[in-house]
């Protein structure tokens, strides 16, 4: 797979020989004389070419938005799987003595590693201790409020929220992947043509081949 700088390039080689093409009359006649009229270049290349350039300018985009997505997504599951890891240690030695309830918030054994398990016991464990009244009285002697409770449990639904837009960001910007580099192998293909019909109806006149970005052989 090329990288896009090399893609940039490509395309900043072609541009040039297709806008050579249409703007040098010498190079515009012997080319149409071989079929490749302004109007077919203009037509045929030129959209193409415009076409794989925007494609791959929302390509850049599209990956700009997925590494900022992705970013924000990693910070938000650490600040708050964090914080819920120190609140329920809290909560550990706090109901120490009611194992009862710590089985009822989930609080007990080894915590989940996926994301969605671990982010499934905290919206319990959060809930769970919400709803009990006596419960939130004893964490508040430990400096945990209800207040404190009830923000970290919002924080829980952003976290999900700001994930499912870094999973919607990627399927974007692979979608991008995909139809710019079908846009740039029409270009390809197109161009591949175009620069053999220009070697041979500007055999003789190497200097007009360079003008185009093409080497002569």
């Amino acid at each position: 797979m090329m990288s896009g700088k090399v893609i940039a390039q490509k395309l900043h080689t072609m541009e040039n020989g297709i806008l050579g093409a249409l703007n040098n009359s010498e190079i515009s006649q012997r080319m149409a004389s071989y079929g490749y009229t302004p109007e077919r270049i203009q037509n045929e290349g030129k959209m193409l070419w415009e076409k794989a350039s925007r494609l791959t300018s929302e390509h850049v985009k599209k990956y700009g938005e997925q590494y900022a997505s992705s970013a924000e997504s990693g910070q938000t599951q650490s600040g708050v799987y964090g914080r819920y890891m120190v609140i329920l240690k809290v909560a550990r030695v706090a109901f120490k003595d009611n194992p009862a309830l710590l089985k009822g918030l989930e609080a007990a054994g080894r915590r989940p590693k996926s994301f969605s398990g671990w982010l499934r016991s905290s919206r319990i464990f959060y809930a769970n201790l919400l709803a009990n009244a006596d419960a939130v009285a004893i964490l508040a002697n430990f400096g945990i409020t209800s207040e404190a409770l009830t923000q970290e449990l919002q924080e829980v639904t952003r976290t999900e929220e700001v994930y499912s837009k870094e999973l919607e960001s990627r399927a974007g910007a692979q979608q991008s992947t995909a139809e710019r580099d079908q846009a740039f192998d029409e270009l390809c293909n197109w161009y591949s043509d175009f620069r053999a019909i220009a070697r041979i109806a500007l055999y003789d006149k190497p200097q007009l081949l360079e003008a185009l970005g093409i080497v002569k052989k």
